[in-house]
C-alpha cells in the first residue's frame, strides 16, 4: 500500500509544480474540443498570451469562424473556455 500512496503523492505534487506552456495547450484543446462536440483532430491551440492575471490560449475549431479562447490563472490551471465572437 505504501507504493501506491508514494505514486499518488508524486502525481500531486508534480501538478502543484505547475503546467508548461504545451501541457496547458494541450488541455485547452481537449476542453474546446468537448465544449464544441468537435473531434480532437479538428482543435489546435494557435498560441499563448500570458497576461497579469494568467493566460490565455486562442483555439482553432475547424469550422468556426472565429477562434475560441482558453483562460488560465497563473498557476496554470484553465478557468475557462469561450468563443470570441458573440452569436
Amino acid at each position: 500500500m505504501k507504493p501506491v500512496l508514494s505514486i499518488m503523492i508524486l502525481v500531486a505534487c508534480g501538478a502543484c509544480a505547475g503546467s508548461s506552456e504545451t501541457d496547458l495547450q494541450a488541455s485547452c484543446e481537449a476542453l474546446v474540443a468537448a465544449e464544441t462536440g468537435t473531434r480532437p483532430g479538428d482543435v489546435r491551440a494557435l498560441s499563448t498570451d500570458t497576461e497579469p492575471d494568467g493566460s490565455v490560449t486562442t483555439v482553432s475549431v475547424t469550422g468556426a469562424q472565429a477562434p475560441w479562447l482558453c483562460r488560465a490563472d497563473p498557476s496554470g490551471v484553465v478557468t475557462g473556455v469561450e468563443y470570441s465572437q458573440e452569436g
